[in-house]
């Protein structure tokens, strides 16, 4: 078990990133919202989506990811292909605009990454990689098995 004090540096290096992904966030030349954006780069890392995935993936509320999601429609950016199983929900789908602006977008960020990292090696980008994937294993672990106050309270009163 890891010690209080170790956790608390590791807590204060996490929300030292919060810094770091924010700088990124705003370097990215965005012609639309920085939301659609995110949207745009999730429906091309998994492909189509049903709008409560793709909510889910960037812990949005649905309504949330519906509204993205009819303004990327609107640029082009995205379509809606009817579920063949369940005629009441849509999948999501990027069309070539929206692969174009999702794939700039992340090729821009990866250069900024390649030239903020020049000093690393290859092998410490890697252990990086690795140690930062076991944290999110290990949190949505925890999340599924432990939970929200939050959660549990939307839940209670969804069931009044």
């Amino acid at each position: 078990m890891p010690s209080d004090d170790t956790c608390g540096e590791l807590l204060v290096r996490l929300s030292d990133m919060q810094a770091v992904i924010k700088s990124f966030r705003q370097d990215v030349p965005v012609t639309g919202s920085r939301a659609g954006l995110m949207c745009l780069v999730a429906l091309r890392r998994c492909g189509e989506l049903r709008i409560g995935r793709l909510a889910e993936l960037l812990e949005v509320d649905q309504s949330v990811a519906s509204r993205h999601v009819a303004d990327l429609e609107v640029h082009g950016m995205v379509v809606r292909i009817p579920n063949p199983s369940d005629g009441r929900s849509w999948y999501v789908r990027l069309t070539p605009d929206g692969d174009r602006a999702a794939g700039d977008a992340l090729a821009h960020i990866r250069r900024r990454l390649a030239e903020t990292l020049g000093e690393w090696t290859d092998e410490e980008i890697t252990e990086l990689s690795a140690l930062l994937a076991r944290l999110r294993v290990s949190f949505d672990a925890h999340r599924a098995r432990v939970p929200h106050p939050s959660r549990t309270a939307q839940t209670v009163k969804g069931n009044r």
